[in-house]
């Protein structure tokens, strides 16, 4: 645990994504900032895309802000911790102690899934939320990153929280993103529901290509790749390993062997049975990184939203972690 250290700052950051969920998030928002307000905080909302950029991006944005506060769901999450890491203000692996050039982070679950919220305690008491910004106690917990090297002179990255995936889920991501982003003048709200069409489509369209993954010295080959760093997956599947954790430095992962429609659900009622580690045809194991690639360029997602393509490489962030609020 963080001592709450120096940091005078009382700004809030509160990245609202009005896009996500079902419910009223302008007025969850709106009491969120009531509840800093009566404690002499600062909150700044900020619902538009370019503006939250330009934001994050302030040099000067830890001089005045103490937390970054998102309220969306997992994809926002991902988004603003990859912003926030652009603009150097998250704590490098090294450092201790919080105000050192970083900002605290929290998250106000207004999305589908809210894996991220569940699993670190932040519920849509906004109240509750509005004692952990100001008691200000933190933990420092892991980030994991897939990397894309096409050969050019710097392989970009991307960080993510939860689990990155390559295969059939990324497949219906990828075709999620693109029906979201089809209507003109913004995103269409995206509900539980919404995924059904695509799921289906996916199961009939996709070619399931062969996966090679290079872990630990070794090559396993295969059609369905998980890779976790917090043990949670949409719908509550249980997919993750026993004792897949955020702090151990290290990435959960599964690889389901078989392609086409009828092993998938194979598969799936295995999960459902929380048989599926004990098939011969499931491969799974515990590393710091992996690299993946096929002869297909397979599709890759990563917290819920679409990350490219293969060839890729997943693997704990050596260089930074997220500064995470501890709830009440």
């Amino acid at each position: 645990m963080q001592d709450p250290g120096p940091n005078p700052a009382r700004g809030v950051l509160i990245c609202a994504n009005p896009f996500s969920g079902a419910g009223p998030n302008r007025s969850r928002v709106d009491a969120l900032a009531a509840a800093l307000s009566s404690k002499g905080l600062e909150p700044k909302p900020v619902w538009d895309l370019q503006e939250r950029r330009d934001v994050l991006a302030d040099p000067g944005l830890t001089s005045w802000c103490r937390c970054v506060v998102v309220a969306g769901g997992d994809g926002s999450i991902g988004a603003v911790i990859n912003e926030l890491a652009q603009a150097g203000a998250l704590p490098g692996a090294a450092d201790t102690g919080v105000g050192e050039g970083h900002v605290a982070f929290g998250t106000l679950p207004i999305g589908n899934e809210n894996l991220f919220a569940k699993h670190y305690g932040f519920t849509g008491d906004v109240q509750s939320l509005a004692d952990a910004i100001e008691a200000n106690l933190t933990r420092r917990v892991d980030l994991g990153q897939v990397t894309h090297d096409r050969g050019e002179k710097e392989a970009v990255g991307r960080l993510f929280t939860l689990m990155a995936g390559v295969g059939f889920d990324a497949e219906v991501v990828h075709r999620m993103d693109r029906w979201r982003s089809s209507r003109k003048g913004g995103l269409k709200r995206v509900l539980r529901v919404s995924y059904l069409p695509r799921i289906v489509s996916a199961s009939l369209g996709y070619p399931y290509s062969e996966l090679v993954v290079r872990v630990d010295g070794q090559e396993i080959k295969g059609t369905h790749l998980f890779v976790f760093n917090l043990p949670e997956y949409g719908g509550g599947l249980g997919i993750a390993p026993h004792g897949c954790c955020c702090d151990n430095g290290l990435l959960d992962w599964v690889l389901f062997d078989r392609p086409g429609v009828r092993p998938l659900m194979g598969y799936g009622l295995s999960v459902l049975r929380g048989k599926h580690l004990d098939r011969p045809d499931v491969h799974h194991g515990r590393a710091r990184s992996l690299t993946i690639h096929s002869s297909n360029q397979a599709p890759v997602q990563v917290d819920g939203d679409p990350a490219g393509s293969l060839p890729v490489t997943i693997g704990i962030d050596d260089k930074v972690n997220l500064e995470l609020l501890i709830t009440p």
